[in-house]
């Protein structure tokens, strides 16, 4: 059985202590951040591609809103499409919600 090495199990970029075989070398916030980075870039680009399960990026100038802020956005819990004004340049954009569930079953111990 081989040991894992340092950077199998500290995230290249902040070093913090994670499973950093499973993100490509990285911790899941820095993989949210290079994500985000990646969304800015294809927006710099004119290629937009702002799909992302953590923040609602803006198609024109790239602010993001994380889950902390959605609170505010009550209607982006609702599936379906939603015009929201930017926080960062005001613009008006349309969000498109796509609501999943998940159901995990335990069996009832027989009384």
């Amino acid at each position: 059985m081989m040991a894992l090495s340092y950077e199998d199990t500290h995230c290249k970029r902040c070093g913090k202590e994670c499973a950093a075989w499973i993100n490509g070398g990285l911790c899941y916030d820095c993989l949210s951040e290079k994500h985000l980075e990646d969304i800015r870039e294809s927006i710099e680009e004119g290629e937009p591609d702002t799909f992302s399960s953590d923040y609602v990026v803006c198609p024109y100038c790239g602010a993001a809103i994380s889950d902390d802020d959605l609170i505010e956005y009550p209607e982006l819990y609702e599936d379906g499409e939603h015009e929201i004004s930017c926080i960062g340049c005001d613009k008006k954009f349309k969000v498109e919600t796509m609501i999943s569930y998940d159901w995990e079953t335990h069996r009832m111990e027989d009384n």
